[in-house]
């Protein structure tokens, strides 16, 4: 049988302080085990607080895409009005409604009241056109507005030749009997209906009433920055109207 050797001078240690270390070592060991028992609730705490603070941001980024910003006008008398901001393909109904009214009156109402007779026609594609046709021309989209002009001259040019009106024997205006009807037809786009008639007259009498009844077909566009006419008479000024609500002719067609 083996035995151990002691050592001289070596101090065996007494029962009572090996049961001791072993209390301790136990003890440290079930402490660091308390520690780590709370551990899973402090990440599930973490995670729930993480949780509410995105929430809470996104709640925030969603609350600023709604509100909308303060958008102000100034008017052409000179005072700053608020306004609504709306999409580039967004236009209200009293905007088109009014928009292709107006063009129908500005467009056809011929009468030459200027004594020079080089100021009452603009001369395209040679034909001598009425100033006010002319210059509402411009709202037709490129391309379609020349095939336009060139339908209302042959249209006229039998009974009511346009040099009629340009040298101020003949003149017309446009009578609108209800307010327009607008009907979306896609993104961006409408026709009006425009229920009229159009008088032809001389200096004398009424030469003729016209049935005007139209289907204007237009489109949101961005509002051009170089201006149809100089605001220096009252079509002029109209048109330039017309020109800042972002519309375009597309169309047009009688019924």
């Amino acid at each position: 049988m083996k035995t151990q050797k002691r050592t001289i001078g070596q101090k065996i240690p007494h029962p009572s302080e090996i049961v001791s270390n072993q209390e301790k070592n136990s003890i440290q060991l079930l402490a660091k085990r308390d520690n780590f028992r709370y551990l899973p609730l402090v990440v599930i705490l973490l995670l729930v607080m993480n949780l509410v603070v995105t929430c809470q941001n996104s709640q925030t980024a969603k609350k600023s895409a709604q509100n909308q910003p303060y958008i102000y006008v100034q008017q052409p008398d000179g005072t700053v009005i608020e306004a609504n901001p709306i999409g580039s393909k967004e236009r209200t109904e009293a905007t088109i409604a009014k928009f292709t009214e107006d063009w129908l009156k500005l467009a056809f109402t011929w009468k030459n009241t200027t004594e020079k007779k080089e100021n009452a026609f603009v001369q395209e594609r040679n034909v001598n056109f009425p100033q006010s046709f002319h210059q509402a021309s411009l709202a037709i989209e490129p391309g379609y507005r020349e095939a336009y002009m060139d339908m209302v001259a042959k249209k006229y040019d039998e009974k009511f030749p346009l040099n009629r009106y340009v040298s101020g024997q003949n003149q017309s205006y446009v009578r609108v009997y209800e307010n327009p009807s607008v009907k979306q037809v896609s993104e961006g786009v409408w026709d009006v209906a425009i229920v009229a008639t159009r008088v032809h007259s001389n200096s004398q009498s009424i030469l003729a009433q016209e049935i005007f009844n139209h289907v204007i077909r237009v489109r949101a566009v961005k509002p051009t920055k170089e201006p149809w006419g100089s605001p220096e008479t009252p079509l002029e000024k109209s048109l330039n109207q017309m020109q800042l609500q972002g519309l375009q002719i597309i169309e047009i067609n009688e019924f």
